[in-house]
C-alpha cells in the first residue's frame, strides 16, 4: 500500500512539470504571475465585489432585516483595582528572592512586540474618494469637533426630514448616491482627516460632528443614514441598526476589542453600537437590534483602526513640568489633544501603550531623561527611572477620579495630575525601552497593571524566566520598592505579558 501511494506522488511530481511547459507551437511562452499581479488581483477583485454590494445596498435596505441578540459592553478587569497605591515597607526596601509562578508565563492574544507586524497576507485596499470641483463658489460651514473650531467648505446635501420604515433608508440611499454634494463632502473630510492625522475613529467623529452640526434640523434617522452612507463608501464596514424603539444606530467592526459598549454579532463578527456624542445610545433594556441582511451576510470593507499615531489639531499650548528621584522633565504639549483623548473608547492596554499622539513631545521627554541618567551604571539608571514615575504623580483610581474607567495615552499622563496602575505601567515601559534600551515586559495581574525588564547583570530579586532569560519586576505602583520586589499581594499570581518592547 506504502508503495502505491508513492508511485502515485512521483507521477504527479513529474507530470505537472513537463504539462506546464509544454506549449501549443507557434504561441508565445506565458509569463510566470509575479506576486505584485497576484496581489493586485486579490485587491481588484476584493474592490469589485465591494463595488457590486454598494451599487445594490439600497435592495438589501429595502429587503430583509434579521434581529441579532445585543450584548452588554465587556469589562477589561472585572477585578477592583486598589483605592490608594501599596507602599513597600520601609525594612523591606531590598529585593530577596521569591518564588514566582512556573514558566513560561501566558501571554495576551495580541501583538507582543513593539515594532510593527508584517503582514502575511495581502490587505484590499480601498481607493481615496477624490475631491470633486464645482463650478459655482462654495462658503465655508463652521462647526466644533469636540472643542476645537472647524471650518470646512459648505456641502448641500439633501436628506429627508425624517426617515421612518426600513424602506425610507433604502431611498434615502438612492438619493445619496446620485448627490454629488456627497463626494464633495466626502472629499473635504479625507482632506481634513490628513491635515490633522485623524484616525479612522476620529475620522467617524469628525463626519459626525459636520453632518450634525450643518443638517441640525434633520431627524437623528436622516443624518445617521447619511453617516453610515459616507462611511461606507470611504470603505468601512460598518451597518445601520434598529433598535426595539427604532432608533438608528451604527454598528462598527473595530481592529481592537473595544470594552464597556454594547455589540452584536454577526457571523461570529463583533459589531459596536455607536451614536451620537459620547454616550453609548444603545438602550439594555432592549434585547435586539435589527439590520438588514446582505449577501451571504458578507459585509465587505475595512474595520475601523482604533489605534493613534500623530495628532496634529490647531495648537493651544499647556506647560507641563515632573520632578520626582532627581529627575525633571519639562516641555509643552498641544492641549487640544485632551478633549478627543478623555472619553476614547477602552481598547486593550498594550493599544493604548501602542499608540503614540505627540511623537515630538515623546522625544523631548527622552532626551531630557537620557541626559540625567548619563553616567550612571544600569541598575542605578532602573531604579532611579522608577522611583521617578513612582513619586511625580499622585495615585487615584480612574472610578475615584473621573467616574469611569479611562485609561491613559502616555501623553495624557502629562496632563493630568492622578493616575493609576495601568497609566503608570505604560508610561514606564515606554521610558525603560526609549531611555534605557532596555528590554521590558508591560504585564498585568487581576486588578493591576505593572512591569518587568531585563538587566544584563543578574541581580537577587522578584523574577521570571520567559524565552531563555530573567525578567524582573519593577513596579512603578509600588511606592518605594525597588527593582526586583513584587507586590505581595501577587507574589503567587501568574501576569499576562500585554506587551513586549524589544
Amino acid at each position: 500500500m506504502k508503495n502505491s501511494i508513492l508511485l502515485t506522488a512521483t507521477l504527479v511530481l513529474t507530470v505537472l512539470p513537463l504539462a506546464a511547459r509544454e506549449q501549443p507551437k507557434g504561441q508565445p511562452q506565458r509569463p510566470r504571475q509575479s506576486f505584485e499581479e497576484f496581489r493586485k488581483g486579490l485587491h481588484d477583485d476584493y474592490n469589485s465585489f465591494r463595488k457590486e454590494i454598494l451599487d445594490r445596498y439600497d435592495k438589501f435596505l429595502d429587503g430583509v432585516w434579521v434581529n441579532y441578540e445585543q450584548f452588554k459592553g465587556e469589562e477589561a478587569d472585572s477585578r477592583p483595582k486598589p483605592r490608594s497605591a501599596p507602599k513597600a515597607e520601609p525594612g523591606n526596601a531590598t529585593p530577596s528572592a521569591h518564588p514566582l509562578p512556573s514558566v513560561p508565563l501566558p501571554e495576551a492574544p495580541a501583538e507582543k512586540e513593539i515594532e510593527p507586524q508584517k503582514q502575511t497576507a495581502p490587505q484590499p485596499t480601498i481607493p481615496t474618494v477624490p475631491t470633486l470641483v464645482t463650478t459655482k463658489p462654495r462658503g465655508d460651514f463652521e462647526f466644533l469637533f469636540y472643542e476645537t473650531p472647524v471650518s470646512m467648505p459648505d456641502t448641500d446635501v439633501k436628506i429627508a426630514m425624517r426617515l421612518s420604515q426600513t424602506s425610507d433608508y433604502a431611498s434615502q440611499w438612492r438619493q445619496l448616491a446620485k448627490d454629488t454634494e456627497v463626494r464633495v463632502l466626502m472629499g473635504e473630510v479625507e482632506k481634513k482627516a490628513s491635515e490633522w492625522g485623524l484616525n479612522d475613529y476620529l475620522k467617524y467623529r469628525l463626519i459626525s460632528s459636520y453632518i450634525d452640526a450643518r443638517y441640525a434640523g434633520a431627524d437623528i434617522s436622516s443624518r445617521t443614514s447619511l453617516k453610515h452612507f459616507i462611511l461606507a463608501n470611504m470603505g468601512y464596514g460598518v451597518r445601520l441598526g434598529l433598535n426595539a424603539h427604532g432608533r438608528p444606530l451604527l454598528l462598527v467592526p473595530c481592529r481592537q476589542q473595544v470594552f464597556a459598549k454594547m455589540f452584536i454579532r454577526i457571523d461570529g463578527k463583533k459589531y459596536y453600537v455607536f451614536g451620537t456624542e459620547d454616550s453609548d445610545p444603545s438602550d439594555s433594556r432592549n434585547a435586539t437590534i435589527s439590520t438588514c441582511q446582505l449577501p451571504g451576510n458578507n459585509n465587505p470593507g475595512t474595520d475601523m483602526d482604533l489605534r493613534l499615531n500623530t495628532l496634529s489639531l490647531p495648537y493651544t499650548p499647556h506647560s507641563f513640568t515632573l520632578s520626582a528621584a532627581g529627575l525633571t522633565v519639562s516641555g509643552e504639549i498641544n492641549s487640544a489633544i485632551f478633549p478627543v483623548l478623555y472619553r476614547y473608547p477602552q481598547m486593550p492596554t498594550a493599544d493604548f501603550a501602542r499608540s503614540s499622539v505627540c511623537p515630538d513631545v515623546r522625544d523631548q521627554i527622552v532626551s531630557q531623561l537620557k541626559t540625567q541618567l548619563e553616567g550612571k551604571d544600569e541598575r542605578e539608571a532602573v531604579d532611579t527611572l522608577l522611583k521617578f514615575v513612582q513619586e511625580a504623580f499622585e495615585y487615584a483610581t480612574d472610578g475615584d477620579y473621573h467616574g469611569f474607567e479611562k485609561p491613559y495615552f502616555f501623553e495624557e499622563t502629562l496632563f493630568y495630575p492622578k493616575c493609576d496602575c495601568e497609566d503608570r505601567a505604560i508610561f514606564y515601559t515606554y521610558l525603560l525601552w526609549n531611555v534605557l534600551g532596555l528590554e521590558n515586559h508591560l504585564i498585568n495581574y487581576p486588578g493591576h497593571e505593572s512591569a518587568s525588564v531585563k538587566l544584563t547583570t543578574p541581580i537577587t530579586g522578584d523574577a521570571y524566566e520567559h524565552q531563555g532569560a530573567y525578567f524582573y519586576i519593577s513596579d512603578p505602583t509600588f511606592i518605594g520598592s525597588r527593582t526586583g520586589m513584587c507586590m505581595p499581594a501577587y507574589l503567587t499570581e501568574t501576569p499576562a505579558i500585554d506587551l513586549y518592547y524589544k
